[in-house]
């Protein structure tokens, strides 16, 4: 049997408390501390020989939480290291070591007992966990979800600066809010930039506003009859804060479109992207945000796996005669739903196979965000038939496996009938009296009426 040790760190922001642990969970090192400076990396890199050593560990599992980056100087020591000795990384959820906590009755919560909390979780679950293989391209991906996690700030800020900018002409030039109903659009920003009043709009008359770009004379002459009753007096204060918020909102524009372009260019040549962009309703911005969070497809055994993952999986709960319908997780990045939402949208638009989904879905009663559900659904499984399978996308290809899925279904319904008529027996193997004896509900009585009959 192989020996091997069990390495848990729980960050700080500039230290970490590490505790080790072998298989049979007796504590190697006692609680320690070391901050994140070269010493302590040092120190690290010394005691890891000495364990290894030592203990004579085949590998040595370490696992590091979550905690918004702080980890991240520790993962990539770790990884250099893992380079030329048995080290695995994983950087775990924290969800999952705290529920090994509660359920050990842990009343008082250090440090030092969340660093020993984390090595136990990987004594238990060492082969659920998701292990870095490839160090290199852990990199890779981690730094491209950082540079869309900066995009993502941006759009932020420019939200909140519009929601600003909306609140400011609703009191200061409320006429012109008939033409922001779905976001203030580019003429009109460079409009206010230039004539951030009422007054300056209506002095500049429909000659001066043509000058503007996206502006045509007829347009120039509705903007100027609802202005011209307007009686708001904006002062030479507000018309500075008008024109700064829009400056900000353009210099924002430029900055996510350079981002995204920048962010879209280190991934642009590679096969996996290309493969995405095979699938309608994907393009170079949706693929590489979701290449960057997939990383690497084997990491997931099938596109159940990756569904739930992504928290677009079915939740279903029982319990004695109540049941909880099918709905979406929603657990996981949020952020990731949204792209596939938005290219579900796209899918359903200019492809027949995603299109009759849809229509599919509908028919069946579904409103249009559940209908949306199964679209989304169906999109992250063709992902993952693409990038597992390394081939573009093919409407033929895809119509033989649901053909070859649809008779695997039925063999399995038939499976699950047995199956469910075989638990049925033996969980009620025991069980003498009649139904009509027993003090059940109404519902269980029924329920158990369908059972005998199939």
């Amino acid at each position: 049997m192989n020996n091997n040790g069990f390495l848990g760190l729980d960050i700080s922001k500039g230290y970490a408390d590490l505790y080790v642990i072998n298989a049979d969970k007796v504590p190697v090192e006692a609680a320690f501390r070391l901050y994140d400076v070269p010493d302590g990396h040092q120190r690290l890199e010394e005691l890891v020989d000495k364990w290894l050593i030592g203990e004579k560990f085949d590998t040595l599992y370490c696992g590091v939480e979550s905690t918004g980056g702080y980890e991240n100087n520790w993962i990539n020591h770790l990884q250099e290291l893992s380079l030329n000795k048995p080290l695995k990384i994983a950087r775990l959820n924290a969800k999952g070591v705290k529920s090994l906590s509660d359920a050990a009755l842990k009343r008082t919560i250090t440090d030092s007992v969340s660093a020993e909390n984390i090595a136990m979780y990987l004594v238990d679950f060492r082969h659920k966990i998701q292990w870095i293989d490839d160090p290199h391209s852990f990199r890779k991906y981690t730094d491209g979800r950082r540079h869309n996690t900066f995009i993502r700030m941006l759009k932020k800020q420019r939200i909140q600066l519009s929601n600003q900018l909306e609140k400011l002409l609703y009191q200061e030039m409320s006429p012109i809010l008939t033409y922001c109903r779905h976001g203030a659009p580019g003429w009109l920003l460079n409009l206010l930039l230039k004539y951030a009043s009422v007054a300056a709009i209506n002095k500049a008359g429909v000659k001066g506003l043509t000058k503007i770009k996206g502006i045509t004379a007829e347009k120039a002459e509705a903007i100027l009859n609802k202005t011209k009753e307007s009686k708001h007096r904006t002062s030479e204060h507000i018309s500075s804060v008008i024109k700064g918020t829009i400056k900000q909102i353009l210099h924002l524009d430029e900055a996510i479109k350079e981002e995204k372009s920048k962010l879209i260019a280190v991934y642009a040549d590679s096969e996996e992207v290309k493969l995405l962009t095979s699938i309608s309703g994907l393009g170079n911005q949706s693929a590489v945000e979701i290449l960057i969070e997939i990383e690497n497809i084997h990491r997931f055994e099938d596109a159940k796996k990756l569904s739930a993952y992504f928290g677009l999986h079915p939740v279903f709960k029982q319990s004695g005669d109540g049941k909880w319908g099918n709905h979406m997780s929603k657990k996981g990045r949020s952020e990731i739903r949204a792209v596939l939402f938005m290219s579900s949208l796209t899918a359903i638009r200019y492809s027949d196979l995603f299109k009759n989904i849809y229509s599919n879905a509908r028919a069946k009663g579904k409103n249009h965000f559940n209908a949306m559900g199964v679209v989304m659904h169906k999109l992250l499984r063709v992902i993952y038939g693409v990038l597992k399978n390394r081939v573009v996308f093919s409407c033929a290809v895809d119509a033989k496996n649901v053909a070859n899925a649809e008779l695997k279904q039925q063999e399995q319904r038939e499976q699950r009938k047995v199956q469910k008529r075989e638990q049925v027996q033996k969980l009620e193997r025991y069980n003498k009296a009649e139904l009509d004896q027993s003090p059940i509900s109404k519902r269980h009585a029924k329920k158990r009426k369908v059972e005998q009959v199939t």
